[in-house]
C-alpha cells in the first residue's frame, strides 16, 4: 500500500494545530510528523497529547543559534521517524491545507494520477485573506476566512511539493526536496496534471520555489493558504520569528504592513474546502478531542493565546 507522510515544523500555533492535523487525517495521510520549535504557548503540550494517542508523531526540535528551525526539523524527523520509507512525502505549514479536487478528495487520489516517472507533484497556493472581524476568535480557520485572492495573483506563486520518497532525495525543505539521487532530468506534475521536466542541476529552487503566472494551477489539486487571519493574530505571528531563517537572525522579518495588505485585499468568496471536507473535518476534530488529554491541552492553548492577544491590545491602547 502506498504510504503518504506529512511533515510540519511549528512554533506557537496552539489554536490552529488541531484543525490542521484533523484536516490532513481526513485527506488520508498515513502519518503526520510534527516538530515543535521552542514553543511557549502550549503547542508542544497539545502535540504531546496527540502523539500520546497515536494521532501524530511529535519531535521537540532543540536548536542552537544559527540553525534554521524548519530545515533542522525536517532533518531530525526524517532520522527519528524513518520518513524515507514513505512512498510520498509533503511538508506543509500549519496555515496550509491541501485540497484535492479529484476522486474522493484524498491525497491517494492525487498520487494515483502520477505515472511511475513522476518525481514531484508541485502544487500552487490559493491564498486567503482576513474577515470582517478584527479580533481572533476560537474556531475553524477554514470556516472563518473564506475570501481569497484571484487565481492568477502573484501571491499564489509559492509552490509546495508532494515528493516521491524511498530515498530518492538527499533532503526535504519547506517548498521542495533537494539533492535528487536519480538519473537524468526531474519529472514534475503540476496539480492540474500537466507534466514537465526540470534539470537535475542542484538548483531545484529556481523551478519549484515559485511558479510564474502561466504555471500557477488550481485544477485538480492545490493548497489553501491562510497567512494573515485576523489582524491581532497577524501581529502576534510577527513576534515569534521566521522559521526559515537562522535562530537569532532578526534581519528578515516578513510580517510587515505590506505583507498584511497584500493578503487582506482578498475579496473572492470561496467555500469549497468547507463544502468538500467540512463535515468530515468536524467529525475528526470531535474524535481527536475525545482522546485523553487532547481537549484539555487544546483549551489551555486557546486560553494562553487569548491572553497574549489581550496583552497586545493593552499595549495598543
Amino acid at each position: 500500500m502506498t504510504r503518504h507522510v506529512l511533515l510540519s515544523s511549528v512554533k506557537d500555533e496552539g489554536p490552529f494545530v488541531l484543525e490542521f492535523v484533523a484536516h490532513h487525517r481526513v485527506l488520508g495521510f498515513d502519518a503526520i510528523h510534527v516538530a515543535s520549535n521552542d514553543c511557549s504557548d502550549g503547542t508542544d503540550l497539545l502535540l504531546d497529547a496527540l502523539a500520546g494517542n497515536g494521532a501524530i508523531k511529535h519531535l521537540r526540535n532543540e536548536l542552537t543559534p544559527g540553525e534554521r528551525p524548519q530545515r533542522r526539523a525536517y532533518e531530525k524527523m526524517r532520522e527519528a521517524f524513518g520518513t524515507d520509507d514513505a512512498d510520498w512525502v509533503m511538508a506543509l505549514d500549519v496555515d496550509e491545507f491541501l485540497f484535492v479536487d479529484t476522486g474522493t478528495g484524498r491525497v491517494g487520489d492525487l498520487t494515483a494520477l502520477a505515472g511511475a516517472k513522476v518525481d514531484v507533484i508541485a502544487l500552487s497556493a490559493l491564498s486567503f485573506g482576513t474577515s470582517d472581524s478584527e479580533s481572533w476568535q476560537p474556531g475553524l480557520v477554514t470556516e472563518q476566512f473564506v475570501r481569497r485572492l484571484p487565481s492568477d495573483s502573484a501571491a499564489n506563486a509559492p509552490v509546495k511539493s508532494l515528493s516521491r520518497g524511498r530515498g530518492r532525495w538527499r533532503g526535504i525543505q519547506n517548498h521542495h526536496p533537494v539533492g535528487y539521487r536519480g538519473q537524468g532530468d526531474i519529472t514534475v506534475m503540476r496539480g492540474d496534471g500537466a507534466v514537465m521536466t526540470i534539470a537535475n542541476d542542484d538548483k531545484i529552487w529556481t523551478h519549484l520555489r515559485n511558479f510564474p503566472p502561466g504555471l500557477i494551477a488550481h485544477d485538480g489539486a492545490w493548497y489553501n493558504h491562510y497567512p494573515v487571519k485576523s489582524i491581532d493574530s497577524f501581529l502576534l505571528r510577527g513576534l515569534r520569528g521566521n522559521g526559515a531563517e537562522p535562530v537569532g537572525d532578526t534581519t528578515k522579518q516578513r510580517w510587515d504592513e505590506a505583507y498584511w495588505s497584500k493578503f487582506a485585499a482578498a475579496r473572492i468568496e470561496d467555500r469549497r474546502i468547507i463544502e468538500r471536507y467540512g463535515k468530515e473535518l468536524r467529525a475528526e476534530m470531535n474524535r481527536l478531542l475525545s482522546l485523553p488529554g487532547v481537549a484539555e491541552a487544546n483549551a489551555d492553548a486557546e486560553a494562553l493565546y487569548a491572553e497574549r492577544i489581550a496583552a497586545l491590545d493593552s499595549l495598543d491602547g
